[in-house]
């Protein structure tokens, strides 16, 4: 991470936690060949990746999650958006207008076109593990800095307006520091900002959700915001002198004013 990693893992997520105010807590991805020390698979806490990762930034007592090529308790989907299996055949169809031979035609429509989500997966690239095992883990100190790929934020829509704008702090780009990606809950929180999709920006933050089969367990008050560890630590760096400490009550304002019509 360049000589942007000065904190610690748990440092940067306390961080996080206060430019947020986050009231869930923040977890780090990272990569690993041995299962951690008291680790379980993301499965025995929820098939879908995305939904047992939300259970351990709601349920502090959860243990660090990993997922691995394999298994099989796992949603396919999720699989294949963390590069440890290829998509079934017929789930371009499932995704988007359904086929009568595949789950008797059942259909998301989350794309128009079979094809279009062909193109959409090519885009995104290849995807790429960094290690046998990914790891989704409270902020602690058990996690060296160099290891950690990024950070997920679970947040309201003020506090992930704020966050957006300490990513966007110290750089000039209007446009792509922050970004509302296509594809699954689970490639916007660890696909695309861990650096695994072939294609994705390396330094842009993940605003999202745009998947709506998370829906229905992700309160609707609620985003996601996935970060590269490095953009991570820079955000910290800035945020004693961004907007977020400088003019916290515009931030977070105590009293808002009451629009009324003329």
């Amino acid at each position: 991470m360049g000589n942007a990693a000065t904190l610690s893992v748990e440092e940067l997520g306390k961080k996080l936690t206060e430019a947020g105010r986050l009231q869930l807590r923040p977890l780090c991805v990272y990569a690993t060949d041995e299962v951690p020390k008291g680790a379980v698979p993301s499965y025995t806490v929820d098939r879908c990746v995305a939904k047992a990762i939300y259970s351990s930034a709601l349920f502090k007592e959860t243990p660090a999650l990993y997922i691995e090529a394999g298994h099989e308790q796992c949603c396919p989907g999720g699989l294949t958006w963390m590069g440890l299996a290829e998509p079934h055949p017929k789930l371009k169809y499932f995704v988007t207008v359904g086929t009568p031979d595949f789950h008797g035609g059942a259909a998301e429509h989350l794309k128009a076109t079979p094809e279009l989500f062909d193109e959409q997966k090519e885009r995104a690239g290849k995807i790429t593990p960094h290690g046998k095992y990914t790891v989704i883990a409270p902020c602690t100190d058990e996690i060296a800095p160099e290891t950690a790929r990024a950070f997920v934020l679970f947040a309201g829509c003020e506090q992930i307006r704020n966050l957006c704008g300490l990513a966007q702090f110290n750089n000039s780009d209007p446009f792509y520091r922050t970004v509302i990606p296509g594809g699954p809950v689970c490639a916007t929180m660890i696909a695309f900002p861990a650096g695994m999709a072939e294609n994705a920006p390396k330094d842009s933050a993940f605003v999202g959700p745009v998947d709506p089969t998370g829906n229905p367990w992700l309160p609707p008050d609620l985003m996601i915001m996935g970060i590269p560890a490095e953009l991570a630590q820079q955000m910290a760096a800035c945020l004693e002198e961004s907007f977020i400490c400088k003019r916290s009550r515009i931030a977070y304002p105590e009293k808002r004013m009451e629009m009324n019509l003329r």
